[in-house]
């Protein structure tokens, strides 16, 4: 019989020629074992299906551990109807029993089954899209984590453990990896959904992967891919962002339709992970559904009880970014939400440290000195508003964003100049500093390659110029970074193919028309707010619609102009079309009430078009006076 047993060991080396040597052969299986276990997160009985190689009750090896989310309509004991990928002749016999059963790794898939009701038997998984019951199958995923590892001879440690997933499980693995960086070294996701309403039941959000890329830092990642996947589309959409953004991420696409196609292949891409894992980033990013979470050996508290994410970037012992948004990246702020952030025990009990805070909507400053509480650890309080935090006392730079020149948005295959906010947040001066920026992402020509940054007093900053070309005409964003003496700076840009210019477009200021919705039903609908004469007018709030047939498609909006607001946006769920749990955006700008009549705005419309699988995307221009 099978029993936990304890024991400390590394398989770093030997796994790495464990994996050089694998013979590929389907013939050996693993011992495959149905369990269950008490969780105290749910306060109940949870099954799950583990996976150990043969000699595992001699070998007295330890193990690295791959957590596997199953899809819609599955459990940890089933698979969908002639995609079994435990075991069988189903993908040729590529599946999870055949390669545990030639390589030292245990699997382990946990059961995703969520009822709304006892003893329901409820075929969606993991209380996401909708959010129906209070089990938060993120917050369980510790809990059986830690059980695994006290039970099974595993490596309990993140470098050697890892997540994958089909479908809805896809979409787990992802956001569960994401969630938990300081647990998780590697992530796979087969064909998984991009977006799922998720969260606290009675506070959901709309959850997109492609807008939480930087909760990778520190992690490999790999999208696996079907020719004849029903929702390649937006595992497309998410590709142009992770591509440019992610130092580590890879991706494949398979002649396959939806299912689990390369099970060896995404299994040694694990092993190569543990064999080589990625240290813990230096500076790291992350974004959380959340109240209340933990990340890296640092703790978040708000009292938020509305829909929304706590931010954090640039995160390092010597400050950080944060803010709290309604959604990412640039959603209305919610300033009122409180927030209490406390480090690492980095100090020493009751010490004293500097701590300098800077609101950027107004350049405030204030310096504190807070003292480390009894277990070395500092907490600081904010709002919800945007801030750049120093923690230390000396010179402290960040870069705190961007702002575009002579155009309203960087468009791809031109020029595109830019000054870059650079602000001191320490308590000293920053001598003069000279930065060269430097890009991984190809295609990407740097046409002022350097500048350099003037001293800046404390809680000062200054803008400096960035010009950049972008030869690929689909781009959609480019990652730089600010490089100079003891400084390695980051910096996003979105960027947008060229589109042509269209003069047919209507305003909804309050108007009632004739708008698709669930991509191919036409509604009246009404959007905006306003006197409805079909103007944008200071103070209104409105909806631009490009004209399709007989009806209008709403537009998501982007610009730089200092008179449009556009933090405000909502959803046209896809869902009931192709079966994804994705959505269309639908920006609701609000023209500033200090905007100046017959002010000219100059935006880029973009709408959504279905054609599934492989829907498309149109771009246009649009311009349009404050009335």
């Amino acid at each position: 019989m099978l029993t936990g047993q304890t024991g400390r060991g590394r398989l770093v080396t030997a796994l790495f020629y464990a994996v050089i040597h694998a013979t590929g052969a389907f013939g050996a299986t693993a011992i495959i074992l149905d369990r269950t276990h008490q969780s105290q997160v749910f306060h109940e009985t949870r099954h799950y299906r583990i996976f150990l190689p043969p000699d595992y009750e001699t070998s007295g090896k330890r193990y690295p551990v791959v957590y596997f989310f199953h899809g819609w309509g599955e459990r940890y004991n089933q698979c969908s109807a002639g995609h079994n990928y435990d075991q069988g002749a189903d993908y040729s016999g590529d599946n999870f029993a055949s390669f545990v059963g030639t390589h030292d790794l245990i699997v382990v898939r946990w059961d995703g089954h969520n009822p709304r009701t006892p003893g329901e038997n409820y075929v969606r998984p993991y209380n996401i899209g909708p959010v129906e019951t209070d089990r938060q199958f993120p917050l369980y995923f510790p809990e059986l984590v830690r059980y695994i590892d006290a039970t099974y001879r595993t490596i309990p440690d993140r470098g050697h453990r890892g997540t994958s997933g089909l479908s809805m499980g896809g979409f787990m693995s992802s956001w569960v990896a994401g969630k938990y960086p300081d647990l998780v070294s590697s992530m796979s996701n087969f064909m998984g959904s991009s977006e799922f309403v998720v969260g606290p039941r009675g506070f959901p959000v709309e959850y997109r992967h492609e807008e939480m890329h930087n909760n990778y830092d520190g992690m490999r990642t790999r999208m696996i891919m079907g020719t004849d996947d029903f929702i390649q589309f937006y595992h497309r959409r998410m590709n142009l962002i992770w591509d440019y953004t992610q130092g580590h991420h890879e991706s494949e696409i398979f002649k396959a339709d939806h299912g689990t196609p390369g099970i060896a292949k995404t299994m040694l891409f694990h092993m190569r992970a543990f064999a080589d894992p990625l240290p813990k980033p230096t500076v790291w990013n992350h974004v959380d559904v959340y109240p209340e979470f933990s990340v890296w050996g640092w703790d978040v508290a708000t009292d938020r009880k509305e829909p929304g994410f706590t931010v954090l970037e640039n995160v390092s012992p010597t400050g950080f970014h944060s803010c709290v948004r309604e959604w990412v990246p640039l959603g209305r702020l919610l300033a009122n939400a409180q927030v209490r952030i406390t480090t690492p025990s980095f100090y020493r009990p009751g010490q004293e440290v500097t701590v300098n805070l800077i609101r950027l909507r107004d350049g405030q400053v204030r310096h504190l000195q807070e003292k480390a509480d009894s277990k070395g650890q500092l907490t600081v309080g904010l709002d919800g508003e945007e801030y750049e935090v120093g923690i230390g006392s000396g010179p402290n730079l960040a870069l705190a964003g961007f702002a575009i020149e002579e155009a309203a948005w960087a468009t791809d295959t031109k020029p595109v100049r830019l000054r870059a906010c650079f602000v001191n947040k320490g308590d000293h001066a920053t001598a003069a500093l000279r930065v060269r920026w430097e890009t991984r992402n190809a295609g990407v020509r740097l046409d002022a390659a350097a500048a350099t940054i003037p001293p800046l007093p404390p809680g000062k900053s200054a803008q400096v110029p960035l010009a950049f070309t972008v030869q690929d005409p689909t781009r959609e964003i480019v990652k730089l970074f600010a490089v100079g003496e003891h400084v390695r700076l980051p910096l996003e840009i979105p960027t947008f193919p060229a589109a042509g210019k269209t003069d047919d477009f209507r305003i909804a200021d309050g108007l009632s028309l004739p708008v698709y919705q669930g991509a191919e039903t036409v509604q009246q609908l009404t959007l905006g707010t306003g006197n409805g004469d079909g103007y944008a007018n200071a103070g209104e709030r409105i909806a631009i619609l490009l004209p399709e047939g007989n009806a209008y498609r709403a537009a998501e909006l982007f610009t730089n102009d200092a008179c449009v607001d556009l933090t405000k946006r909502v959803s046209d769920g896809w869902a009931g079309y192709d079966h994804v749990g994705a959505s269309a955006k639908i920006s609701l700008p609000l023209i500033q009430g200090s905007c100046a009549p017959d002010h000219l705005v100059r935006a880029l419309a973009r709408v959504q078009l279905p054609d599934k699988p492989n829907h498309k995307i149109r771009y246009r221009v649009v311009e349009f006076q404050v009335k």
